[in-house]
């Protein structure tokens, strides 16, 4: 296997493990498939999770079904599971040291309080079932821990996020000599999936959404064939795990209007007013308010009903949010939300450590921040929307290369 990418899963392991001792865990039980990916380099297929205690070797205890695929693939030891997932994490956690089974109880399939330290968990993301198997009123949502650990991308993540990127745009321009009038938004997808497909591709999306459509552009309906007017186009791959998710706007069959332009053009404007505002230190609030600072001066600022876009990598959207910051009335629902949880019992179960220190820390871009950036203007029958994957490095670096130039997007009938 691949030496620096053992390296790689080994420093991820013990960022987590330092990060909860820091937490005074006593270790941490993953479930996710993404985060499974993440430490280990095996995307599980069956239920499976990832035992990684404070102290001691972390092991994913695979489903027996994809046992020898995880044994091949896995950075970590790899144990064998069974498909009662909660018995076995049960067990492995008690030889992990994890937890310490009361004397003289017999489980009878229902883990019991024994842990005098925490145990992390994805309460964000952990099954209803498993949720209630697990009563261990001591517990802590480890959820914000691993994101954040995920944000920041090295070397091997972008590169393949860079690939992503290659292999989607050269899809597109397979597809974009395929788009005429006639042709469905369902068909011209399958178009693109099927070639992704042939460049390398796992996985792939491609939403059409044409004319009045586009207002709609986030409906996931493609049951319009093709008219002369504008094409918005939201298409992405995953690569070796890692997602790309661009959008390019199209014009068929004639010269676009002036009002079609205009609004195209001042999103062109608003994306370079973002990419400004996108260096590493920088306020990830920033991109959001210079958009819309943009948009308010053209008193259009109402037609921007998305954030500025989103982290992305394993998972199509995740953090950080490029969004607006958050007013003090969201904060105080938050704490009352916060309060409520607590006094039910549930709050140290949703809650990590670090919760009351992220009102008053205004996260940051960081080197090694991968991000989408989409803004866009949304009326009643028109969307318009422009988006790439960017990488923070000593610059944004924009990843995605098909060209945004209003001379391009036009395509004859």
């Amino acid at each position: 296997m691949n030496k620096p990418k053992i390296m790689t899963g080994w420093k991820r392991i013990l960022s987590l493990q330092q990060r909860a001792q820091e937490m005074y865990l006593t270790g941490v039980f993953i479930h996710k498939p993404e985060n499974i990916y993440y430490f280990t380099s095996v995307y599980p297929h069956e239920p499976s999770f990832v035992l990684v205690p404070t102290e001691g070797e972390p092991e994913l205890v695979a489903a027996r079904s994809v046992l020898e695929e995880a044994k091949r693939d896995s950075l970590i030891p790899v144990t064998a599971g069974d498909m009662d997932i909660a018995r076995s994490a049960y067990e492995r956690m008690v030889d992990k040291k994890m937890l310490r089974p009361p004397p003289n109880t017999f489980l009878k399939g229902m883990m019991r309080k024994v842990s005098e330290s925490p145990i992390g968990i994805e309460v964000d993301y952990l099954s209803l079932f498993l949720f209630k198997y697990f009563q261990i009123r001591n517990h802590m949502n480890i959820t914000h821990e691993i994101n954040a650990l995920r944000e920041i991308k090295d070397s091997f993540e972008v590169q393949r996020i860079e690939e992503a990127c290659s292999i989607a745009d050269q899809a597109m321009e397979h597809l974009r000599q395929k788009i005429r009038v006639g042709v469905s938004e369902k068909e011209l997808s399958g178009i693109f999936d099927a070639r992704a497909k042939a460049l390398g591709a796992e996985e792939s999306k491609c939403r059409i959404k044409s004319g009045p459509g586009t207002a709609l552009a986030f409906s996931r309906w493609m049951d319009q064939e093709l008219e002369n007017g504008p094409l918005l186009i939201d298409y992405g791959v995953r690569i070796k795990g890692y997602w790309s998710d661009i959008t390019r706007m199209f014009y068929l069959g004639s010269q676009p209007d002036s009002s079609f332009l205009e609004h195209y053009n001042l999103v062109l404007q608003a994306r370079q007013a973002a990419l400004e505002k996108m260096h590493p230190g920088q306020s990830i609030y920033g991109p959001e308010e210079a958009i819309r600072e943009l948009f308010r001066r053209k008193d259009l600022e109402q037609h921007m009903i998305y954030a500025a876009g989103h982290g992305i990598g394993l998972e199509v959207h995740e953090e950080p949010l490029l969004g607006s910051a958050p007013d003090a009335t969201r904060e105080e629902e938050e704490d009352k939300e916060a309060s409520l949880l607590a006094q039910s019992g549930l709050g140290s179960s949703f809650m990590s450590l670090t919760r009351e220190m992220e009102h008053h820390i205004e996260p940051a871009f960081a080197r090694g921040h991968v991000v989408a950036l989409e803004p866009g203007l949304y009326f009643q029958e028109l969307g318009v929307r422009v988006e790439d994957v960017v990488h923070i490095s000593d610059k944004p670096r924009v990843l995605s290369s098909l060209s945004t130039d209003p001379r391009d997007m036009v395509i004859p009938a």
